[in-house]
């Protein structure tokens, strides 16, 4: 019996085709801030990766044990988890800086970006170029924050892809692969990217979100102790296998929502949630949108 090829495969001699893309780049807090002499801010840490970029004056950042003095146009990248505090310039200047906080949630990008270490890239790095010509069309679109309009939102959303351009050419050019600080070897790289294929499949399972990560028979499946695989993921990807689990069912239920034809009640089920009120509830923590409103705003 002859097979049934998909439409356009019969007769074909080659063919390449790209890998499906779906990630989710998240910039949160973005601000541009003036400041006098005496201001400073206490050391803290956050759960995600930090662009700072002096525009006028100097800020010193101490991070990693080590002290960065920022002139202007110069920019301090700092991954997460890292504790950090500043002070500004010295004396009665003023200064001025832009902070931007982002995360990605596609695991090469996001592994190469922890393979940096806290980097002053001073005015005049070439290969840091592109990320500092994107910081500065985001701060003209701030303007967006303002107005509201579609227009400069459009604007804001295209500055961001160049970011993220920008931010995987810098791995690129100036990344090894290697965790400074914290090393993994070839196998623990291995089993995190187990892990992720294990969760990656686990999204889209009929079972409630809660019950899906399995981590204690997975780590069992694959010959280790749960703690250890915990362990693994964080160190190699910068967060837990519960967080990632969670982002790519919050990203499914969007993604589910945008589609008008399915009602909320199919939604639910499709995640794996049997009472509606329940999927309602937990996407509410989610998004502090409950599914209705999330979807009003999607029209």
């Amino acid at each position: 019996m002859k097979n049934h090829l998909p439409f356009g495969r019969e007769n074909s001699i080659q063919e390449l085709m790209t890998p499906d893309l779906q990630f989710a780049f998240q910039i949160v807090a973005a601000h541009k801030r003036t400041v006098n002499g005496q201001w400073s801010y206490p050391e803290h840490y956050h759960t995600m990766f930090e662009l700072n970029m002096v525009l006028d004056g100097e800020q010193t950042m101490f991070a990693e044990n080590s002290s960065f003095l920022q002139h202007e146009g110069d920019i301090l990248f700092i991954p997460p988890s890292v504790k950090h505090r500043s002070e500004g310039s010295s004396g009665n200047e003023t200064m001025t800086y832009f902070c931007l906080h982002f995360d990605i949630d596609d695991l090469t990008l996001r592994r190469s970006l922890m393979s940096m270490q806290t980097t002053l890239l001073p005015t005049g790095n070439p290969s840091s170029a592109g990320i500092r010509s994107t910081l500065e069309r985001l701060i003209r679109s701030l303007q967006y924050a303002q107005t509201g309009l579609q227009r400069d939102k459009l604007a804001f959303l295209s500055d961001t892809f160049l970011m993220l351009s920008a931010l995987t050419n810098w791995t690129m050019d100036e990344g090894n692969g290697e965790l400074h600080g914290k090393e993994a070897s070839e196998n623990e790289v291995s089993l995190a990217a187990t892990i992720e294929r294990e969760l990656r499949s686990a999204s889209i399972s009929e079972r409630l979100p809660e019950e899906r990560i399995g981590i204690e028979k997975m780590a069992a499946r694959l010959g280790y102790s749960p703690a250890y695989c915990k362990r693994v993921f964080q160190r190699v990807y910068g967060m837990s296998p519960r967080q990632y689990l969670t982002g790519l069912i919050v990203r499914q239920a969007k993604l589910l929502l945008i589609n008008s034809e399915l009602t909320v009640e199919d939604i639910a089920y499709q995640l794996g949630y049997h009472d509606v009120s329940q999927f309602s509830k937990q996407f509410k923590r989610w998004m502090n949108l409950s599914p209705t409103a999330f979807r009003k705003l999607t029209k």
